[in-house]
């Protein structure tokens, strides 16, 4: 059975300006859902459907399938089910499902359910997203419910509310009515969260503080395993998994510190001659994009010359970074180690990158001493060496890394009641 997946993301819109290219938190608003659909291991295609290349270029390197939409399906005039059968019509498939941009909270999980019922439920042709409500309403004429005795909520009927974030329909039932739903549908409830709706300044801003939120329990967490956590142990772990994730060439200029965090990357390349030199300061929009707890990871081409002193670090301060790996030399080490900023680079020197690089990237994949960084990335560094964990591995290594930790208090305690070395190894293994 073939399932494929369906983001419709057009450039432009009108109550809120480039809506799904707004940032989210640091991020496009379309590339929430795009990644979570990327990240689904239920769906044999994803497509995102626009007609914008900036958003064509933004989602590079998330591997999905580009349908490009004609322009004259691009405006507000568009019908919904229009666009979906555009989509429909675009590849074959047994069950489509479109999930909207507006919609950034829907759960994985809730999409498979979807999914399953139509998978294991013949008698629905369709499934559809829908909150309910028991609301007090009104019209022109007053309140629709009793005025003399206003009743309790739970007695108060459900209003059903489509939330015009998830669709999920059979191939038969789109053909034959033409429409993203089908005359039997499966009315799927969202929680309040994924039934948050983005389509007004207001409410991107609510999605925003929703977005920050949950961001700062990831913050939380990391900044509570961060002191059990050594470049060392972690480096173990990538050599056990024959992963290569270590950067052991670079220098922290603040002895003792540690950082864990998320990689922003950004890539300088050198400048080519008669090119305008002010395309350096296009980096200085990297900034928008890091959110608290960040790691500011760069490639310099011409990495002999300096990148990143105090104004840089001022400015990644202001803007939650946690700190900094510089592919190269950095400069105002004083002032830079004075703001207790971490630092990790090859050395110093006062002459800049000014005239002598410009920008080629942001947020892409880049190398730093030979090593990949994604954006997104887990970064871990401390003053022997930086380790970069990959999203695809990150929950085995830190499952690993928790049992490391157990193991090395064992062994610590062991040598304390004098175990001999062999014997300890015996005990809890290789360490």
């Amino acid at each position: 059975m073939k399932i494929v997946a369906f983001l419709p993301a057009k450039g432009e819109s009108e109550r809120i300006e480039s809506k799904n290219l707004k940032l989210l938190n640091g991020k496009p608003l379309f590339l929430y859902t795009l990644e979570k659909l990327m990240d689904c291991d239920f769906f044999d295609e994803v497509y995102l459907d626009t007609d914008s290349e900036e958003i064509i270029e933004l989602a590079s390197e998330t591997g999905c399938k580009i349908m490009r939409r004609d322009s004259r399906l691009a405006t507000n005039k568009t019908d919904g089910h229009q666009l979906f059968m555009n989509e429909v019509n675009h590849t074959e498939a047994d069950i489509y499902v479109q999930i909207l941009c507006t919609s950034p909270f829907i759960d994985k999980e809730t999409i498979k359910r979807g999914i399953d019922i139509l998978k294991n439920d013949s008698s629905y042709d369709s499934v559809v997203m829908i909150k309910k409500d028991k609301q007090y309403t009104w019209d022109q004429n007053g309140p629709l419910y009793n005025k003399d005795h206003i009743p309790n909520s739970k007695d108060l009927p459900d209003t059903i509310i489509e939330t015009m974030g998830l669709y999920i329909v059979r191939r038969e039932a789109a053909q034959r009515h033409q429409k993203r739903y089908g005359e039997k549908a499966f009315l799927i409830e969202a929680s309040p969260l994924e039934a948050v709706d983005v389509n007004y300044p207001d409410e991107f801003e609510l999605a925003n503080i929703i977005t920050a939120g949950i961001h700062q329990k990831e913050v939380q967490y990391l900044r509570n395993i961060k002191n059990h956590l050594s470049s060392s142990l972690l480096s173990d772990i990538l050599d056990d998994l024959s992963l290569n994730g270590v950067i052991s060439d670079l220098n922290l200029n603040l002895e003792g510190k540690k950082i864990i965090g998320r990689a922003k990357t950004l890539k300088l390349r050198t400048l080519q001659p008669g090119e305008d030199y002010k395309g350096i300061y296009d980096a200085l929009d990297s900034y928008k994009t890091i959110v608290d707890n960040d790691i500011i990871v760069v490639e310099n081409e011409s990495s002999e010359n300096a990148y990143f002193g105090e104004l840089n670090a001022n400015l990644a301060i202001r803007s939650g970074a946690a700190g900094a790996i510089i592919g190269g030399v950095t400069r105002d080490s004083r002032e830079v180690k004075g703001l207790d900023f971490p630092v990790f680079a090859k050395g110093y020197n006062c002459q800049d990158v000014r005239k002598r690089a410009t920008v080629e990237s942001m947020n892409k994949t880049i190398q730093v001493s030979g090593i990949l960084v994604r954006a997104g990335d887990l970064i871990f560094g401390d003053s022997d060496g930086v380790v970069v964990i990959p999203r695809a591995h990150e929950a085995e290594i830190l499952k690993r890394a928790a049992d490391s930790v157990k193991k090395e208090k064992d062994v610590l305690t062991s040598i304390f009641e004098k175990t001999e070395a062999m014997d300890i190894y015996i005990k809890v293994g290789e360490f």
